[in-house]
């Protein structure tokens, strides 16, 4: 059997006391073939991940059709079902993993019921760990990916919603709804070439103007459903308005920004700057946090900066 048959798994997402419900397998040696590491219903021990961790193994592989057994440990983990001995950097792993893979496949099939359905759930499973009391921020940081592929920073966007939300006192369930909205926030983006969104270089009048559409396309999209809030729908509306009336589609200013809109803004552009573009390198977290204060009562929320550097603030070495 070989590695590259297999899906790997990140090695972080394991929690002693509760079994993926599929076979693991490691590599051997430097080679692409794979041996059985641990049976379906057992699950690690601390000292197995400890001994995996001095090897220098982050990744273990399971058979495609483990792949929902997989899926369904990541939802249990990440919410916090049945399993006290996980550590929060398991969660956050394992709420990084979910997420990234469910949005990625409703992503690519293009079908909005199916993406509403997904965001709705993921946002259930977000809002329960970040809500936690004993939830540490950096445990999340820690994990998330940093390209630049659509699904992935909708993700991020929506996870560091989430956080800023319930930083912010929000309910459970709004940190449930801001992240379902943050998850969907980008939607409109999805009927863009991909050859404009990776583009490396400048973007040329007419392209700009096409990016320019994606939050009108998402609102249009979404507007008519029951399904989602007025909140909700002004995260993908308003995300690119700017306090000072600078931004898009619309020019809207200040307080006619929903808060939720003025919130995704504020995660949108930090998100945009620390990650990797085709067109330029990521910022660091501490210049990202620059940028920002500097649009601070500008093209965004002051409060909303404020509460977001001291987050991020929080995560860096002392």
């Amino acid at each position: 059997m070989l590695a590259s048959d297999l899906i790997a798994i990140s090695v972080s997402t394991l929690s002693p006391s509760s079994a993926i419900g599929a076979d693991l397998y490691c590599r051997v040696g430097s080679t692409d073939e794979v041996k059985l590491y641990r049976g379906a219903n057992y699950p690690m021990k601390p000292e197995d991940l400890n001994k995996l961790k001095s090897r220098g193994v982050t990744k273990l592989f399971i058979e495609r059709e483990g792949r929902s057994s997989y899926q369904e440990y990541l939802r249990n983990l990440a919410a916090g079902a049945e399993d006290d001995a996980a550590t929060n950097s398991q969660r956050s792993a394992a709420l990084n993993e979910v997420v990234l893979d469910v949005l990625q496949g409703s992503f690519a099939n293009n079908d909005e019921d199916e993406t509403v359905n997904a965001a709705s759930e993921l946002g259930g499973i977000a809002a329960s760990l970040v809500s936690r009391e004993d939830f540490a921020a950096g445990d999340l940081f820690r994990v998330l990916n940093h390209d630049y592929a659509t699904f992935t920073h909708s993700a991020n966007v929506a996870l560091y919603a989430g956080m800023l939300a319930s930083e912010l006192g929000m309910t459970q369930r709004e940190v449930e709804l801001v992240v379902a909205g943050g998850l969907l926030h980008d939607l409109g983006k999805l009927e863009i070439p991909d050859q404009i969104l990776t583009k490396p270089g400048r973007l040329d009048e007419d392209e700009f103007a096409l990016i320019k559409k994606h939050p009108g396309d998402g609102f249009k999209q979404l507007a008519l459903r029951d399904d989602l809030t007025f909140g909700q729908l002004m995260m993908v509306y308003q995300h690119h308005e700017r306090m000072d009336g600078g931004g898009y589609p619309v020019g809207t200013i200040g307080e006619d920004i929903h808060p939720w809109g003025r919130l995704c803004a504020v995660v949108d552009i930090y998100e945009a700057v620390t990650s990797q573009r085709p067109y330029r390198t990521p910022m660091s977290r501490e210049d990202a946090c620059n940028l920002i204060r500097r649009e601070s009562g500008k093209a965004l929320d002051p409060e909303m900066v404020e509460c977001w550097i001291s987050i991020i603030h929080s995560t860096m070495p002392k």
